[in-house]
């Protein structure tokens, strides 16, 4: 009696196409959640823009591996918010832990906020 074969390589059309299938669903789905996420970062953009206010916030924290990230705190009104975004490496080597930068808010919401750098950037 001879011993199943433990190769996990498709051996017929069936497996072959079932396997393309759902490496075609994945991609579809990756697709799905990036366009969601660039959709929403925009919604938010469009929201901070509308009234918008600007505040100079302090860097806390900085993150230089994976992703650049850096965290700012800034006040407006007297209360305390913290912005915790991706950066560009640019961003990061001119910028250091207890540096301060401009920050963009919205009026509406002062939680809601992005870098001034970062819509710079962007604007070109």
């Amino acid at each position: 009696m001879q011993a199943p074969s433990s190769n996990p390589i498709p051996t017929n059309k069936k497996q072959v196409l079932g396997l393309l299938l759902v490496l075609l669903l994945t991609f579809a789905l990756i697709g799905v959640i990036i366009y969601r996420g660039k959709q929403a970062d925009a919604q938010k953009r469009a929201f901070i823009l509308k009234d918008p206010g600007v505040t100079t916030g302090i860097i806390t924290r900085r993150r230089r591996y994976k992703h650049k990230r850096v965290t700012v705190t800034y006040r407006v009104d007297g209360r305390k918010y913290t912005l915790r975004t991706r950066v560009n490496r640019a961003f990061l080597r001119g910028h250091q832990m207890g540096d301060t930068t401009a920050v963009v808010y919205a009026k509406a919401d002062p939680s809601k906020a992005v870098l001034k750098a970062t819509l710079l950037r962007e604007k070109n």
